[in-house]
């Protein structure tokens, strides 16, 4: 008897139809693309308990007539293509023609269409993959497609799928992303009967994500674009204070089509890097349109899959894009404070008639008073944080001699060359260190709390990167050595040439062991031998050999290991002097690992807070 049968038609279509349809999410996409594609302008998605036993999508698209109406559930039927030529360049989002075929297999689907101009609409009623009823019917122009009892005839599948509150939720994941690749589209959505959004199709994509995701998302893209004769970019990225754990807020779409896609990710992730802590990720929503010749969208049926012919010229648009937004932007975060009731109950003292009137008639004299009063009192204490940037000298000085340094300052200040801005800092007031890590600047109605080693870490950083092809050496005072395993000495002698780009100068000592000879000019012997095996230990990752990233990962560790820690106490010279350089930085707005140099806090904050203004 023969082992090798052909399967009947029946189970077939079960099993194309497990490819496509994986959950009722898979059907509204599905649908969705379908109305996208038959060039609607409004789109309503209707769902119940999950889409489990009711998935409604309706539009107002071209519609079809009878005879398309019933061709719609063959399988392999589809108005997209008609050849294999097609297929390199696809300019819809479905194309194979696999989708009501699926969906009717494993659902019971009532479709009403209409064309423009029809007198009459179409009903068909297909449940397990038979049509049990085509019928004429009253109908607006458009599609209405209703799905109920979703793997009804494949219980296996069924018990497989989450509860309805999970499987609303990957609904609404996927409306939100087919929302978000076309604002031309309104889309109305509801679920369990209530209206969860509409949005208004007037084209604008940020009103889109406004209605989404709300003003915190909104109130921080930063726009960039990129143009060429087959390729155009629109990237709204959030600023790299707006960062989450995961990439769930970063929405790529080519000719319409949201797509994963690792060059994107990469790409954004490079220019991103030193802007954000490590594993975190940016909110980015890109739009990229470009010739359908140049990609493969025809990997997997789910098409969510994307490939392009030439991965690095889009790896480079991509980060360059961003890159380029990201040093146009002031990126100093604004410290939003809240407003926090106390959980106890404070009973609030009361003033009497007679102390209201002391505090509101007390005169000038009396004021003047209370104030030589409070400065006797604290005289020669570090009272004012200026105090706290003078070194050794300030410890032990007088209130007098902290103002008579002030004054100086002041006097200096208004010495200082107006056009000659950038470079000195006559815009600003230095007042002093915070706990000996954080330095606070006042400008305007603004002061600014900088972390001292994170801005060093940077200034370092960009110093270091534009140094990086000519790194200076020296010769260690005694040969540092380094054991290392087999596998890491081969990998030493292959990269010998970058390694000695980066500083270290060495040779081989025997027993898997290596003599440094030099090392780069900025590191102590100690720091130099652990960074050597910590660029070891990244040129095995394959990924990074011969890439920025490389360069990049030796630069921030070669930063971080040279710049002032936090409690370390810097003169007034050298707060002036690390503010000055900030200044200049490329990125002044956070350390090469990506955490915040700079915050802002505002004098109507803290007016808010004393309640001197409401």
């Amino acid at each position: 008897m023969n082992k090798i049968h052909l399967l009947d038609e029946k189970t077939i279509n079960k099993i194309s139809a497990g490819e496509v349809v994986e959950r009722p999410a898979s059907i509204v996409k599905e649908l969705i693309e379908n109305s996208i594609d038959a060039g609607s302008k409004n789109i309503t998605v209707e769902i119940l308990e999950g889409g489990i036993p009711y998935i409604k999508v309706s539009d107002d698209g071209c519609g079809m007539n009878e005879i398309d109406a019933i061709l719609a559930f063959e399988r392999h039927a589809t108005s997209k293509i008609k050849s294999d030529n097609d297929l390199y360049s696809i300019g819809t989002l479905g194309f194979r023609g696999e989708a009501l075929a699926s969906i009717a297999a494993v659902s019971h689907v009532t479709l009403q269409t209409k064309e423009e101009g029809a007198l009459f609409g179409t009903k068909v009623v297909v449940e397990g993959g038979k049509v049990v009823e085509k019928t004429t019917c009253g109908c607006a122009k458009g599609c209405s497609i209703e799905v109920r009892d979703v793997f009804f005839n494949t219980p296996a599948r069924r018990k497989f799928l989450k509860r309805p509150s999970t499987e609303s939720m990957y609904i609404t994941d996927v409306v939100t992303k087919l929302c978000l690749s076309h604002p031309e589209v309104s889309f109305k959505y509801v679920k369990d009967r209530k209206l969860q959004f509409i949005t208004s199709g007037n084209g604008n994509i940020e009103d889109v994500i406004l209605r989404l995701f709300g003003n915190e998302v909104y109130s921080s893209l930063m726009s960039a674009s990129f143009e060429s004769e087959d390729l155009k970019l629109k990237i709204l990225a959030g600023k790299n204070s707006l960062n989450y754990s995961n990439r769930n807020m970063q929405f790529f779409y080519v000719n319409g089509r949201y797509v994963k896609n690792k060059t994107l990710s990469a790409a954004v992730d490079e220019a991103f890097k030193t802007y954000i802590p490590v594993n975190r990720y940016p909110a980015v929503f890109l739009y990229m349109e470009i010739d359908p010749r140049q990609i493969d969208v025809n990997i997997h049926p789910s098409k969510l899959e994307i490939k392009f012919s030439d991965e690095r010229r889009i790896f480079e648009a991509v980060y360059k894009t961003i890159k380029d937004s990201l040093h146009k932007y002031n990126l100093i975060p604004e410290v939003k404070i809240e407003e926090k009731k106390n959980i106890f109950e404070i009973e609030t003292p009361t003033i009497s008639a007679e102390q209201t009137k002391l505090y509101l008639t007390s005169s000038d004299k009396e004021l003047e008073e209370e104030k030589k009063k409070f400065d006797n009192e604290f005289k020669g204490k570090n009272v004012f944080l200026k105090d706290n940037v003078l070194k050794e000298n300030s410890k032990n000085s007088s209130l007098d001699n902290h103002l008579a340094v002030y004054e100086e300052y002041e006097h200096e200040k208004e010495e200082i060359n107006k056009n000659d801005l950038a470079k000195k800092i006559s815009d600003i007031r230095i007042v002093g260190t915070l706990f000996s890590t954080y330095i606070i600047v006042e400008k305007e109605d603004v002061f600014y709390i900088i972390d001292q080693h994170a801005a060093h870490e940077r200034i370092l950083y960009e110093k270091f990167t534009s140094q990086y092809e000519k790194i200076q050496t020296r010769q260690v005072t005694f040969p540092i050595v380094v054991e290392l395993q087999p596998r890491d000495l081969e990998l030493v002698h292959q990269e010998k040439e970058l390694l000695n780009k980066l500083g270290y100068v060495f040779e081989e000592f025997g027993n898997n062991c290596i003599i440094l000879r030099e090392v780069p000019v900025i590191l102590g012997q100690p720091e130099a031998r652990q960074l050597f095996i910590d660029i070891v230990e990244k040129l095995k990752d394959k990924e990074l050999i011969n890439k920025i990233s490389l360069k990049e990962e030796n630069i921030i560790m070669m930063a971080c290991k040279a710049a002032v820690k936090a409690m370390d106490n810097l003169s007034e010279k050298e707060i002036h002097k690390l503010f000055d350089d900030l200044k200049i930085t490329e990125n002044p707005y956070t350390c090469p690992h990506g955490r915040p140099v700079i915050i802002a806090i505002t004098k109507t904050q803290l007016e808010k807070m004393f309640k001197r203004i409401m």
